[in-house]
Order: C-alpha cells, then structure tokens, then sequence
C-alpha cells in the first residue's frame, strides 16, 4: 500500500558499501501528509484508538488488513501540519516511526529479511547522525536497536495477521460504509470497509470467547470498536481544514 508512496529508492545497507555512511533522525513527516490511512498492527490498536478509527479493508489481494483513518479527503492527513510537524500528543503509528527503514525479504530465502534505507530521505548520508556500523563492520549498538524495532515490528504483523485468520474463521467480520456530512455541507463517502460484529461475539461458542480474551483479541476488538467514535473527530479536524471558498467581487 503505502510503501510505493513513502520509500522512494529503497536499498539495501551492508557493512562494506555503507561502512561510513550516517543516518540524521527524521524530522518532518511532511513524506505522511498525503496518506489518509495507514496499516497498523494488532499491538497499537489500545494506543491508535485513542485518536484514529481503526477499521478493516481489503487489499488487492483480498488479504484483510487494519487500517487507521486519519483524514475525510484523498492526500491529506489531518494529522501532519503544512511544515511536517505531527499533531503534539497524538500518537504515531509504527508504520511512520520506523521510516527510513524498512525489511525486505531476501530473495530465496524463506523467512529471512534484510535492513533497507530509503536512499532518497534527505536525512541519508549526512555529516551528522547515527553510524550503522563501526570500525570493524559492526552494527552499531543505535542501529541494532532500529534492527529490533523492525524485526518486533515484522513479529507484530504476523500476529495480526493470525487474528484477522482467526476472526475470518469465526465469522465475525461485515461490511460498512460511512457517509459524513462536514459542517460546510461537504458530503464524504467510505465504502469498502470492514468491522467486527459484536453480537456475532456474543453469539459464539464459550471456547471461541476464551480462545479470543487467552489470544489477546478481545482487547484488541473492542479498541477498534471503540475507535470508530473518532470519525467525530475526524469531522471537526477536516472542518477546521475546509478550503475557504472566495467570493466573487460584485461588478
């Protein structure tokens, strides 16, 4: 989905070619501005449900994924400003904080991944910033902890991954739409998009409900159906945001 959008000229790091090469910290999320949903994974749905709606689409593939909502329109997310910066106190999806990396599988390897940079972020290759390796070829000690992050964060797909598997097994998912009128009269329209039904929780087998609280799912359910009152909030912002029409001058 977005990763054709956000990393440009992904390529992957070595300790010989990019032995001396550093990394500057990111910024600006001015490279998020334009997405207006993003994947997250089951373990950031308690935090991303405090401001995004988190819902379930269907990819090209058919594979279902979550997603968090964060902008009405096409292009825009309400959560980055015209400078880059991320609202203050609102959370940061995984998706974003691990930018400019990413693991790509190795080709004919099985389960095996290898660290890549985005070669265009214009924090690559700067005088000033956190070495990836060292003298001798090393992966730095702040290197391996971003290594780390995007191996749990690889783990942490795959756990997702088996809960759609086994909320699709159950039957619980259906499909909705969502048409919101701004304040303006502005009429948006989602389609397309996929819940979880609660009565079909309440109507499952006892060992079905355990197996979802034992798993963690539950939990994970019930914030994203929490979550969806955040397209109130999604609302105001997309207001606030509304391009202000200009008046013709009377001749």
């Amino acid at each position: 989905m977005a990763e054709q959008g956000i990393y440009k000229n992904p390529i992957f790091l070595n300790s010989v070619t990019h032995k001396s090469v550093k990394i500057a910290p990111v910024t600006s999320f001015g490279f998020a501005s334009k997405l207006n949903s993003i994947v997250v994974v089951g373990q950031e749905f308690l935090e991303a449900a405090k401001f995004f709606p988190v819902v379930f689409v269907k990819a090209k593939d058919e594979e279902i994924i979550p997603v968090a909502i964060m902008g009405l329109r096409n292009e825009q997310n309400l959560f980055v400003d015209k400078d880059g910066k991320w609202k203050e106190d609102t959370y940061i999806p995984a998706f974003f904080r691990r930018y400019p990396f990413i693991l790509a599988s190795n080709v004919g390897q099985d389960g095996s991944f290898a660290v890549c940079v985005d070669s265009a972020y214009e924090g690559f290759g700067k005088a000033d910033g956190m070495s990836l390796f060292d003298d001798k070829g090393e992966q730095t000690k702040e290197f391996k902890q971003v290594v780390e992050f995007l191996r749990q964060y690889q783990a942490q797909h795959q756990s997702t991954r088996e809960m759609v598997k086994l909320l699709t097994e159950y039957k619980l998912f259906k499909d909705v739409s969502a048409n919101i009128t701004l304040a303006q009269g502005e009429k948006i329209g989602f389609g397309r998009l996929m819940m979880v039904d609660e009565m079909g929780i309440f109507n499952l087998d006892d060992d079905k409900i355990v197996n979802l609280v034992r798993t963690g799912y539950l939990a994970w359910i019930y914030a994203h159906l929490y979550s969806l009152s955040n397209f109130r909030t999604l609302m105001k912002l997309a207001s606030l945001s509304a391009p202000v029409e200009k008046k013709e001058k009377k001749k």
